[in-house]
């Protein structure tokens, strides 16, 4: 009765309240989940994550009121198979760590409102829970009752993976689920064999506790922290489960039941709430992102030295207010363009430092996304021999011989090439965790490229002839198809690689640099094999290198402006490009001044670019200069708007 009256009143409040616009936000196919923890009486300062009853028993309401229809698990399960159809903008409720509050409050509360749950249950809690958790747990007991109710699904939150673990020699910890243990005793990593039979041994303990407490095998695993991988999604597969649950924002797909994306419901204002209801709670900020070469960072034989210029790195990023940095993965401290080393442990190239992942996780701790800056074909292997085979070749006056453009590159074309690459990064996403990946730009072929073996076997499958050694002699059409075909092996190319990445972060984003060149002349995709359109459709972002000290731009407001004005006349120009000027004059060898990097800057936002960059940082020289370059590189300079 008390519980009837406080919802009749809330009720009463709503719809006298500013908060009335129905939903619409989702489309056919499309569901939201809330993630919610602790509902107690009164919420503590210290958990942001504890909901109030109060203000949990609003939210119901609102969903109640304005056209939200709850659902359960299985309802999401039928309708993945083509069973039912969802309501209109299906909502569906989870509980993760199966708080008492849950038995106590919210089980009798959504009872009475007819709406069906997800608690999330981390086996070895609750019989040994941590001392730090901000209420009690239940007991299995509890569990069991509740689990009786067809209103409520009990799905396993891991047996014990719900910790961090250490993943790097410099002793920082991550996601037990996400990153491969490092073991101090040996130096050793752990192999991607054995962390893929520490998932399935915990799945196997959690399987049996839930047969022998409940009764039941759980059907859903609620990643902790959210972190998940290829390799625990393949195995979560094999255990059964029909159901995974991330932390990534947005609407889900039920097309895609494997990566649930959940909405994480903080104790936030109504206003807050509702705008996640209506827009899936996925908001993009505005990048201002930039680009750092370890490279400077790096003091060989010196490991103060360095971590003393990571930390003036770090309190560089944060004064300046950046969201974003690509950070340097491979070693090139020559500037040769030619990568024969990397920063993380692998079985490609030589190590130059393992200190990659240790700089990323000291980066994204301040709340900034980090992207690993590599290359895609500029890589010089160890073996000479195998390097001098499998590179890219080019035509000239004197016959076939090995590429000398600036870029050393190793040819595209060759699947042992895709099998060398893609495991590079399968170890960099293995090591580290990055948000994504930004694709070197020296994935390019010129005009004279590629006449490796591997590539005149790809034209003969396409033309049936052989590719033309001399100049004049391609038919006008082949060419042409020729030129494109070119443009996608290098895209499918980079697909191979973030497939190698996806196998341990798979909510992992790419952006591939591409010349400003292929903004400015229709016909540079013949010298590059680079387009536009097609990047934007392949990658997350585009990272446009507007350098017009190195094009020699004369009129460098106007032209700047210009790449804004072509990228808005393409379908996601905008939304998906990001404007990266120069702050180094490479061909004068000096710096740029502080105000010229500005006034570029302010250039490409003037002129409608939502996403900026700048390269190069060098922290240790306060170059570009911070006091001024702060000034539109930071995320507080004014209020951003969706």
């Amino acid at each position: 009765m008390v519980k009837r009256l406080v919802i009749s009143l809330l009720a009463s409040a709503l719809l006298s309240s500013p908060y009335s616009a129905m939903a619409g936000g989702m489309k056919a196919g499309e569901f939201l989940v809330l993630c919610y923890h602790a509902v107690p009486v009164h919420a503590s300062p210290d958990d942001p994550l504890s909901i109030p009853q109060n203000r949990f028993v609003e939210q119901m309401e609102y969903l109640k009121t304005h056209g939200y229809h709850p659902v359960s698990l299985d309802d999401i399960l039928k309708a993945g198979e083509g069973k039912i159809q969802l309501p209109e903008n299906p909502v569906l409720l989870t509980f993760d760590d199966g708080y008492i509050s849950y038995h106590e409050f919210v089980a009798p509360l959504l009872k009475e409102y007819g709406y069906p749950s997800v608690v999330a249950v981390v086996g070895s809690f609750i019989d040994d829970p941590p001392d730090d958790l901000i209420e009690p747990l239940m007991s299995w007991k509890q569990i069991r009752e509740i689990s009786r109710s067809s209103l409520v699904e009990v799905v396993s939150h891991t047996y014990d993976l719900h910790k961090s673990i250490r993943y790097t020699p410099q002793g920082n910890v991550g996601a037990a689920v996400r990153v491969r243990a490092y073991h101090e005793d040996t130096g050793t990593y752990e192999s991607e064999k054995e962390y893929r039979a520490r998932i399935k041994a915990d799945f196997r303990t959690q399987t049996k506790l839930f047969r022998r407490k409940l009764g039941i095998k759980p059907r859903g695993i609620v990643w902790p922290y959210g972190k998940q991988t290829g390799i625990g999604n393949d195995v979560a597969r094999e255990a059964g489960y029909r159901a995974g649950f991330s932390l990534e924002e947005g609407y889900s797909q039920i097309e895609d039941l494997s990566s649930i994306k959940r909405h994480l419901v903080y104790n936030e204002p109504m206003r807050d709430f509702i705008a996640h209801l209506d827009g899936g709670g996925y908001y993009t900020p505005p990048i201002r992102a930039v680009q750092v070469d370890l490279d400077t960072i790096y003091v060989p034989g010196s490991i103060e030295k360095t971590d003393r210029n990571l930390d003036r790195l770090i309190d560089r990023l944060v004064a300046m207010k950046v969201n974003t940095v690509f950070l340097q993965a491979f070693a090139d401290p020559d500037g040769t363009g030619t990568i024969r080393s990397v920063y993380f442990p692998n079985k490609v190239l030589p190590v130059r430092a393992n200190i990659f992942s240790h700089a990323v996780h000291q980066i994204i701790i301040r709340d900034m996304k980090v992207y690993a800056w590599m290359p895609t074909l500029s890589i010089e292997l160890p073996d000479e021999v195998r390097n001098e085979r499998l590179r890219v070749r080019e035509k000239s006056p004197d016959g076939i011989r090995p590429s000398q453009s600036w870029y050393r590159r190793l040819s595209p074309f060759d699947d042992e090439v895709k099998g060398l690459a893609r495991s590079l990064y399968e170890e960099l996403a293995a090591h580290s965790q990055i948000d994504g990946v930004l694709f070197q730009d020296d994935a390019y072929l010129t005009g004279r490229e590629d006449f490796h073996p591997s590539a005149l076997a790809a034209y003969r499958k396409l033309f049936g002839a052989n590719l033309k050694e001399h100049e004049g002699e391609e038919d006008p059409l082949s060419a042409v198809r020729w030129m494109r075909h070119k443009t996608e092996t290098l895209i499918d190319f980079t697909k191979e690689l973030m497939d190698g990445v996806k196998k341990y972060n798979p909510e992992a984003r790419f952006a591939r640099n591409i010349y400003a060149t292929i903004l400015t002349d229709t016909y540079s995709e013949a010298s590059f094999a680079q387009n536009y359109e097609l990047s934007l459709q392949t990658y997350d972002l585009v990272v446009i290198m507007a350098y017009p000290q190195m094009e020699d731009i004369d009129n460098t407001s106007s032209w700047l402006k210009g790449l804004v004005n072509t990228a808005k006349g393409k379908s996601g120009g905008i939304e998906r490009s990001v404007f990266k000027v120069q702050s180094y004059d490479w061909k004068r060898e000096k710096w740029l001044g502080d105000t010229v990097v500005l006034e570029e800057i302010r250039d490409l936002l003037s002129a409608g670019a939502r996403h900026v960059a700048y390269y190069p940082d060098n922290p240790l020289l306060d170059r570009p200069g911070l006091r001024k370059i702060k000034l539109e590189m930071s995320t507080e300079s004014y209020p951003f708007m969706p």
